[in-house]
């Protein structure tokens, strides 16, 4: 019930009015989800943040500690990310941490409060639901 609640609110807040006045909101692209992205309060020129690189040929790379740890491609419909990966269990929920090996998934993103350089997101990969914000890194 908490998780059906917290999207519930993120949807309502994401349509309230004062979630949109601070910056017009716009619709992600494919040309416009290319390039690196720094996630959640981390810092693009802090090499041990968790980052995601969405390439122009639809692979994507997620990084941590300067290390890939999910490798996959992306597609983009309607303003949603659909993700399909290749991680470790361990990389998606604490309680598999001592899984070895790398195995598919598939993760769907609902993006909101889109700018020319950030949006924010709720990842739904099975029964689990994630909140993201993510900024654009300049080159």
């Amino acid at each position: 019930m908490i998780r059906v609640g917290s999207i519930l609110v993120v949807a309502a807040l994401a349509g309230s009015p004062c979630a949109q006045a601070a910056a017009p909101e716009t619709s992600l692209t494919d040309t416009s989800l290319v390039g690196k992205w720094v996630v959640n309060i981390g810092e693009c020129s802090d090499p041990n943040a968790e980052f995601i690189n969405f390439l122009k040929s639809g692979a994507v790379e997620s990084t941590r500690n300067g290390s890939a740890d999910a490798v996959g491609f992306w597609r983009l419909e309607n303003d949603r990310i659909y993700l399909n990966v290749l991680a470790t269990p361990a990389r998606l929920h604490e309680k598999l941490k001592d899984v070895n090996g790398y195995y598919p998934f598939d993760i769907t993103v609902a993006t909101f409060n889109v700018t020319a350089d950030s949006f924010q997101g709720v990842g739904v990969l099975d029964d689990q639901t994630r909140y993201g914000k993510f900024t654009r890194c300049k080159p």
